[in-house]
């Protein structure tokens, strides 16, 4: 049975990078696990395909428990189940926050 110094769950951009500079040190072994296939998918490479990625087989499908501001209804959070992660499904774009008012 192989041991490994760390493990990291999840290769999304964030899992990648973590895994990548742990590996900057040749003494250490990193495990990178991804529930998710490669992002060999065509629409991936593609933005004007993006919105056929959320709902697919590349996302968890997951939602918001209701919110009661909203009349209850549950929010739809698209969020990747691929290589890449997240930022393999939402289509090469930055979704800033929505900004205080005060």
């Amino acid at each position: 049975m192989t041991q490994y110094d760390y493990i990291v769950i999840g290769a999304g951009s964030a899992g990648c990078v973590v895994a990548n500079r742990m590996t900057q040190d040749s003494e250490r072994t990193v495990l990178l696990l991804e529930a998710g296939n490669p992002d060999t998918k065509p629409e991936i490479q593609i933005p004007l395909s993006s919105p056929n990625l959320p709902g697919s087989e590349l996302d968890w499908g997951y939602f918001s428990e209701p919110e009661p501001y909203l009349n209850n209804r549950k929010i739809f959070c698209p969020r990747g189940k691929v290589l890449g992660g997240s930022s393999s499904i939402n289509s090469m774009i930055y979704y800033p926050g929505q900004s205080s008012r005060l």
